[in-house]
């Protein structure tokens, strides 16, 4: 990524997430939800990598992601 680029946009995250809770946010919720998004990702594609290589598959296929997406939200619920 480029100097200066930013990952996403902050304001809009924090509007969002306001319209839909309907509750005031902390100063740095967005900086926290955007970790929690990408850590969840990482790992999500880890378990999908392991359960494609035990069922013999060349890469990752939308099955191994179904598969391993129950047992990784169980993991990030909160």
């Amino acid at each position: 990524m480029a100097p200066g680029q930013k990952m996403y946009p902050r304001a809009t995250v924090k509007k969002i997430v306001k319209a839909h809770s309907k509750c005031n946010v902390s100063k740095n919720v967005d900086v926290m939800m955007f970790l929690d998004y990408v850590l969840f990702m990482q790992i999500l594609m880890k378990e999908a990598a392991i359960d494609a290589k035990q069922a013999g598959e060349r890469g990752i296929s939308a099955r191994s992601v179904k598969k391993a997406t129950a047992d990784t939200l169980a993991k990030f619920k909160g």
